[in-house]
């Protein structure tokens, strides 16, 4: 009589080969993930200036549409404001984002430029 079992050759090759697929797809999986952060992280900046970009609208006295013109608007300004509710995490890091990050308002082509400024500073230039 037959014993109708898989020998422990065929076992070990199915092991090996499910070990170097994997080797194959982690690096790609892992890949993703951090891109998938990344996105985020840029979904974070551009939902922070969009909040300035409202901030602004909202109180366009205070800022003359001027050429050359540079204006410095903080997170904590926003969320003082009711712009952003707090804390504002980013998901790249995970981190709380400091509310002494910047938005920096330029005028170019009379219109508005917002760039979000991360642990550097902004001079407002009138």
């Amino acid at each position: 009589m037959k014993n109708r079992g898989f020998t422990l050759v065929e076992l070990l090759g199915v092991v090996v080969v499910i070990a170097v697929l994997s080797l194959l797809v982690f690096p790609l999986v892992i890949n993703q993930f951090r891109k998938n952060k990344t996105e985020i992280s840029e979904i974070t900046k551009m939902l922070l200036e969009e909040a300035a970009s409202t901030y602004v609208e909202a109180n366009l006295n205070d800022y003359e549409k001027k050429a050359g013109n540079i204006y410095c608007i903080s997170i904590e300004k926003l969320v003082n404001n009711g712009y952003l509710s707090a804390p504002i995490i980013d998901p790249a890091t995970e981190e709380e984002i400091p509310y002494s990050n910047m938005v920096k308002v330029s005028i170019e082509n009379r219109q508005f430029v917002y760039d979000f400024i991360a642990g550097e500073s902004c001079t407002e230039m009138k």
